[in-house]
């Protein structure tokens, strides 16, 4: 960690600090303020910590069965910026979160990176942005993922048929797979549309749209499209193992 980073890093502890203090402050004034404040503290600094402890236990376990399979080695990782300032960003990220599908892309992403970085390959840009992703994203985002990278795949997998003479949007296929989601279907046109905000869907278009003209990848003849660039793809890479 160079000089101009570890300053800011103390900045935002600071920061941090002062706002603990200040908030604290201001609870002072109110009647039974100060209790309620460091009940609350109380009751929620303990929460955060044991969700710590077992990411860590959990983010370990996986890298020591690594290690003992030859593929890394900690104590060369441990040394490595890139790769400490990853684990860092993902151990606060977790603690912010109780979605097992985004601790499990948390987890993942530090995971492949030890492949990259042991081989002396660059990867912090990309773990990086894509744990800044998972932070925004939500299970169904990553669902949507999932099921248009390989959309027979998920069909199949489901036991859910299309009709080869049959034209679908993107909706429509959704919607046959996981019909218990048709009463969310304005979140999931958003969802899909933040998606592809992040350049991981090719187009933004979730509509009932039903000619090639409308949707250029629309679904035809029975035959499923995947829907993930390049930059999708390399994504879900990263957060599976």
């Amino acid at each position: 960690m160079d000089k101009k980073e570890f300053h800011r890093q103390k900045r935002e502890i600071e920061r941090s600090e002062d706002k603990h203090k200040a908030l604290k402050l201001k609870s002072s004034f109110v009647p039974g303020g100060t209790k309620v404040y460091d009940a609350f503290t109380a009751l929620v600094q303990p929460t955060y910590e044991k969700r710590k402890d077992e990411w860590l236990n959990i983010l370990m376990y996986d890298l020591v069965r690594r290690q003992e399979d030859g593929l890394i080695s900690l104590e060369e990782l441990s040394k490595n910026e890139e790769f400490v300032t990853i684990v860092t960003k993902a151990t606060l990220l977790a603690q912010q979160n109780h979605q097992k599908e985004k601790i499990e892309a948390l987890k993942n992403i530090v995971l492949n990176s030890t492949e990259w970085l042991s081989k002396g390959k660059p990867i912090f840009d990309w773990s990086h942005r894509f744990l800044m992703i998972v932070d925004e994203i939500s299970p169904l985002h990553i669902l949507l993922l999932k099921t248009f990278q390989y959309p027979k795949k998920a069909a199949k997998e489901k036991g859910v048929r299309f009709d080869e003479e049959v034209s679908a949007s993107n909706k429509d296929v959704f919607f046959k797979i996981y019909p218990e989601y048709k009463d969310r279907s304005a979140l999931v046109s958003q969802c899909w549309k933040e998606l592809e905000s992040y350049g991981l869907f090719a187009i933004g278009n979730f509509s009932d749209a039903h000619t090639s003209e409308e949707m250029p990848y629309l679904h035809t003849l029975g035959q499923l499209k995947p829907q993930t660039t390049d930059f999708g793809n390399k994504f879900l890479d990263m957060i599976e193992e």
